[in-house]
Protein backbone atom coordinates (compact mmCIF):
# COMPACT_ATOMS: atom_id res chain seq x y z
CA UNK A 1 0.00 0.00 0.00
CA UNK A 2 1.34 3.45 -0.93
CA UNK A 3 1.64 5.96 1.88
CA UNK A 4 -0.39 9.01 0.67
CA UNK A 5 1.79 11.43 2.65
CA UNK A 6 4.92 10.11 0.93
CA UNK A 7 3.26 10.45 -2.48
CA UNK A 8 2.26 14.08 -1.83
CA UNK A 9 5.74 14.97 -0.44
CA UNK A 10 7.47 13.42 -3.45
CA UNK A 11 5.17 15.27 -5.84
CA UNK A 12 5.80 18.60 -4.14
CA UNK A 13 9.56 17.98 -4.13
CA UNK A 14 9.46 17.14 -7.83
CA UNK A 15 7.50 20.30 -8.57
CA UNK A 16 9.95 22.47 -6.61
CA UNK A 17 12.98 20.94 -8.31
CA UNK A 18 11.39 21.55 -11.70
CA UNK A 19 10.93 25.29 -11.14
CA UNK A 20 14.31 26.22 -9.64
CA UNK A 21 16.58 28.39 -11.85
CA UNK A 22 19.23 26.96 -14.13
CA UNK A 23 22.73 27.81 -15.31
CA UNK A 24 22.56 30.43 -18.06
CA UNK A 25 24.72 30.95 -21.11
CA UNK A 26 25.10 27.28 -21.82
CA UNK A 27 26.35 25.81 -25.05
CA UNK A 28 26.11 22.25 -26.23
CA UNK A 29 23.66 19.83 -24.66
CA UNK A 30 24.56 20.62 -21.05
CA UNK A 31 22.13 20.06 -18.23
CA UNK A 32 21.82 21.18 -14.65
CA UNK A 33 22.04 18.16 -12.41
CA UNK A 34 22.13 19.60 -8.90
CA UNK A 35 19.56 22.22 -7.99
CA UNK A 36 20.14 22.19 -4.24
CA UNK A 37 20.49 25.70 -2.88
CA UNK A 38 23.42 26.62 -0.69
CA UNK A 39 22.60 26.10 2.96
CA UNK A 40 22.54 29.72 4.07
CA UNK A 41 23.03 29.38 7.80
CA UNK A 42 22.21 32.14 10.22
CA UNK A 43 24.85 34.74 9.55
CA UNK A 44 25.39 37.74 11.83
CA UNK A 45 23.55 40.80 10.55
CA UNK A 46 25.65 43.03 8.34
CA UNK A 47 27.64 40.19 6.78
CA UNK A 48 27.57 39.13 3.10
CA UNK A 49 26.13 35.75 2.09
CA UNK A 50 26.79 34.20 -1.34
CA UNK A 51 24.07 32.03 -2.89
CA UNK A 52 24.55 30.17 -6.19
CA UNK A 53 21.54 29.22 -8.31
CA UNK A 54 23.09 25.78 -8.87
CA UNK A 55 26.18 23.92 -7.68
CA UNK A 56 26.63 21.38 -10.51
CA UNK A 57 26.74 21.78 -14.29
CA UNK A 58 26.86 18.78 -16.64
CA UNK A 59 27.93 19.48 -20.23
CA UNK A 60 26.84 16.00 -21.28
CA UNK A 61 28.90 14.53 -24.13
CA UNK A 62 31.43 16.83 -25.76
CA UNK A 63 34.17 16.28 -28.35
CA UNK A 64 37.84 15.95 -27.39
CA UNK A 65 39.56 19.27 -28.08
CA UNK A 66 36.38 21.31 -27.71
CA UNK A 67 36.29 24.36 -25.38
CA UNK A 68 32.89 24.71 -23.69
CA UNK A 69 31.55 27.45 -21.46
CA UNK A 70 28.96 27.65 -18.70
CA UNK A 71 27.93 30.32 -16.23
CA UNK A 72 27.16 29.92 -12.53
CA UNK A 73 24.83 32.72 -11.44
CA UNK A 74 25.04 33.93 -7.84
CA UNK A 75 23.66 36.62 -5.58
CA UNK A 76 24.54 38.40 -2.36
CA UNK A 77 21.66 37.64 0.00
CA UNK A 78 23.47 39.14 3.01
CA UNK A 79 23.65 42.59 4.50
CA UNK A 80 27.12 43.81 3.41
CA UNK A 81 29.24 43.94 0.25
CA UNK A 82 30.37 40.52 -1.04
CA UNK A 83 33.89 40.07 -2.39
CA UNK A 84 35.00 36.83 -4.08
CA UNK A 85 38.61 36.60 -2.95
CA UNK A 86 39.75 33.48 -4.82
CA UNK A 87 38.54 30.78 -7.20
CA UNK A 88 40.54 27.53 -7.18
CA UNK A 89 40.26 24.78 -9.81
CA UNK A 90 41.41 21.16 -9.73
CA UNK A 91 43.27 21.27 -13.05
CA UNK A 92 44.55 23.61 -15.74
CA UNK A 93 41.83 22.54 -18.17
CA UNK A 94 39.29 24.59 -16.19
CA UNK A 95 39.47 28.40 -16.33
CA UNK A 96 37.26 30.62 -14.15
CA UNK A 97 36.45 34.27 -14.75
CA UNK A 98 34.56 36.45 -12.26
CA UNK A 99 34.17 40.05 -11.18
CA UNK A 100 36.77 41.32 -8.73
CA UNK A 101 34.45 44.18 -7.74
CA UNK A 102 32.39 44.05 -4.52
CA UNK A 103 28.77 42.96 -4.97
CA UNK A 104 26.24 45.02 -3.00
CA UNK A 105 23.52 43.35 -0.90
CA UNK A 106 20.78 42.10 -3.23
CA UNK A 107 23.14 42.25 -6.21
CA UNK A 108 23.70 39.42 -8.68
CA UNK A 109 26.70 38.19 -10.61
CA UNK A 110 27.78 35.42 -12.93
CA UNK A 111 30.94 33.31 -12.90
CA UNK A 112 32.14 32.10 -16.30
CA UNK A 113 33.84 28.70 -16.39
CA UNK A 114 35.64 27.39 -19.48
CA UNK A 115 36.41 23.68 -19.79
CA UNK A 116 39.08 22.78 -22.35
CA UNK A 117 38.67 19.14 -23.38
CA UNK A 118 42.00 19.00 -25.27
CA UNK A 119 43.81 15.77 -24.46
CA UNK A 120 40.90 14.47 -22.35
CA UNK A 121 38.69 11.44 -22.80
CA UNK A 122 35.95 9.73 -20.86
CA UNK A 123 34.14 11.00 -17.79
CA UNK A 124 35.45 14.29 -16.41
CA UNK A 125 34.58 15.83 -13.05
CA UNK A 126 36.19 19.15 -12.13
CA UNK A 127 35.81 21.02 -8.85
CA UNK A 128 35.79 24.80 -8.56
CA UNK A 129 36.20 26.20 -5.04
CA UNK A 130 34.90 29.74 -4.55
CA UNK A 131 36.27 31.66 -1.56
CA UNK A 132 34.80 34.96 -0.38
CA UNK A 133 34.33 37.25 2.59
CA UNK A 134 30.82 35.81 3.07
CA UNK A 135 29.54 34.05 6.16
CA UNK A 136 29.46 30.89 4.03
CA UNK A 137 32.99 31.66 2.83
CA UNK A 138 33.70 28.49 0.81
CA UNK A 139 31.42 27.06 -1.88
CA UNK A 140 32.28 24.10 -4.13
CA UNK A 141 30.96 23.99 -7.68
CA UNK A 142 31.21 20.88 -9.88
CA UNK A 143 31.54 20.66 -13.65
CA UNK A 144 30.99 17.35 -15.43
CA UNK A 145 31.45 16.20 -19.01
CA UNK A 146 31.84 12.99 -20.95
CA UNK A 147 34.59 13.58 -23.51
CA UNK A 148 34.24 11.49 -26.67
CA UNK A 149 37.12 11.23 -29.13
CA UNK A 150 34.84 10.66 -32.14
CA UNK A 151 31.35 12.11 -32.16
Amino acid sequence: MINPGLFVSGGILGLLIGILPSCGGQNGSGTIENRIEVNVQEVPQGQPVIKFDTLVYDFGTIIEGERVVCYFDYSNVGGADLLITAVEVTCGCTTPDWSREPLVPGGTGSMKIILDASGRSGAQRKLVTVRSNAGNSEIRLTIKANVNENV
